[in-house]
């Protein structure tokens, strides 16, 4: 349900002080705050891996507040891959044994902010054929959807590029898509793969403060969400993001060849008409990739926006997903491929 998240908090000048004193980090010796800052966070990861300093900054107007701001891996710190919705309790009480450590009372987690939250979706898909099969088929997705773009080399969650094959991102100023390989992205980055990590493809929904604080809004589309961990920490709501932001990239319905998707075409109750379009639809968008056919002129089988919607609607109805297995693919690993694969993603 949950990756990381991120938050600030406001911070007596006294006690900013003190965090980097209690590390031996003399700030003074530094030019900028941001180096201090730096090596404060590499001394916090050596006692708290599961935290991460982000920065710090002094409030504009008020004298003697400053504002701390720190990453928590909900993962690391319940040492798990499967979190809930009630795990919440578990996660505060951890921030405050954190803030008690380093302040002696938690009383600042009362008046958090939310800046980011990390949602996912983690499915096994054991053989290591299938994985591959996967991570070539979703570079068939979409180049843009709702101000996403598809980039081939992202970043992680902590900002460093994925620089592995086994990786798609789509990245917007609110709100990140990737979708990765945790075993691949443990060895690119040198790490041990840890036993939850193993056969495990990542759906990961990013949601950026500029987001959060649209969602904080009464107006112009808010929600009127306070921007407080409890509240993002819902199931039920990760539910609603991942089914707005990643089946429109994704698509429901599993992954066929051509010949097993015309049979389920060729046996539904859709009329004959219907059944042609839908396979040329799939004919099109095999040979380029799910935009091709909303690029392509009316003469050369292009259709418009609401019939392309339409058709996804209707291949999903047959449990088809839109990306087809190509016929004859061979990769350095394989010489064939299965006609069928179960679309790992399921909400």
């Amino acid at each position: 349900m949950i990756h990381t998240f991120e938050l600030f908090i406001p911070v007596s000048s006294d006690d900013i002080k003190q965090i980097f004193s209690k590390y031996g980090i003399r700030v003074n010796k530094y030019r900028y705050i941001r180096a201090a800052v730096k090596e404060l966070n590499k001394e916090v990861k050596n006692v708290f891996p599961a935290y991460a300093i982000v920065r710090t900054w002094e409030h504009m107007y008020l004298d003697g507040i400053w504002y701390l701001q720190f990453k928590v891996d909900a993962v690391k710190v319940l040492n798990r891959s499967t979190i809930t919705e009630e795990d919440y309790e578990l996660i505060e009480l951890d921030i405050r044994k954190f803030l008690t450590w380093h302040f002696g009372f938690s009383d600042y987690y009362d008046y958090h902010t939310l800046t980011r939250i990390d949602y996912r979706i983690d499915v096994k898909v054991p053989n290591p054929q299938h994985r591959e099969l996967l991570f070539h088929l979703l570079e068939k997705y979409t180049v843009k959807y709702a101000y996403k773009e598809k980039i081939k080399y992202g970043k992680d969650e902590n900002g460093d590029p994925l620089k592995y094959e086994t990786s798609q991102y789509h990245k917007c100023k609110s709100t990140e898509l990737v979708i990765y390989s945790k075993e691949d992205e443990r060895i690119a980055k040198g790490e041990q793969i840890q036993p939850y990590d193993e056969n495990i493809v990542r759906y990961e929904l990013r949601l950026k403060n500029r987001h959060l604080n649209s969602m904080k809004r009464e107006d112009k589309g808010g929600k009127g969400r306070p921007k407080q961990l409890k509240v993002y920490f819902s199931s039920e709501l990760m539910k609603e993001y991942m089914e707005k932001h990643v089946i429109p990239i994704v698509h429901t319905g599993d992954y066929y060849k051509i010949t097993e998707a015309e049979k389920i075409i060729a046996n539904s109750s859709y009329s004959q008409r219907k059944k042609e379009s839908l396979r040329k639809f799939l004919v099109i968008v095999s040979k380029g990739n799910i935009d091709t056919p909303l690029k392509k002129s009316k003469e050369e089988g292009g259709i418009s926006k609401p019939t392309n919607r339409q058709y996804l609607r209707d291949l999903a109805n047959l449990g088809i997903n839109p990306i087809l297995i190509p016929k004859n693919f061979t990769t350095e690993n394989y010489t064939s491929f299965p006609s069928f694969l179960e679309n790992p993603f399921k909400i």
